[in-house]
C-alpha cells in the first residue's frame, strides 16, 4: 500500500516480514530473528499465565504442542540476514579513507 516501499519477503501464514524503501537504505524487520531458542516461549507463557488471549505460536512447537520443545530452526537464516546486510549496506556502500582512519586511530 505503500509506493515508496518494496515487499522483500511475505507469506499468507504469517504476513509481511521484510520490507525495503526503494532506495535500499532502509529495511524493515517485523519478525524477531534475533530471538534465542526460549524467549518466544517465555513471552508466550507469560501471557498466557497471565490468562490473556493468546495463541501458541505458530510452528514454534512441534504440532503446535506447547508441552514440547521448541523448534529452533531460524538461527542460521537470521546470522545469514544480518550478515548479508552488514556486508552489502554496510561494508560495501559506507564510504571511507583508510589513511583518515589510520590518523583517527593514532590519535587515540
Amino acid at each position: 500500500a505503500v509506493p515508496e516501499l518494496k515487499i522483500l519477503a511475505s507469506s499468507d501464514e504469517a504476513g509481511v516480514y521484510a520490507v525495503m524503501n526503494k532506495e535500499g537504505h532502509q529495511i524493515f524487520i517485523t519478525g524477531h530473528a534475533e530471538y534465542d531458542p526460549r524467549t518466544l516461549e517465555t513471552e508466550y507463557l507469560r501471557d498466557k499465565n497471565l490468562g490473556k488471549p493468546i495463541s501458541v505460536p505458530k510452528n514454534y512447537y512441534p504440532d503446535d504442542d506447547d508441552t514440547k520443545e521448541p523448534i529452533v530452526c531460524w538461527r542460521g537464516h537470521a546470522n545469514l540476514l544480518f550478515s548479508n546486510w552488514l556486508n552489502y549496506y554496510v561494508y560495501q556502500e559506507t564510504p571511507y579513507d583508510v589513511e583518515q582512519v589510520v590518523q583517527i586511530a593514532e590519535e587515540h
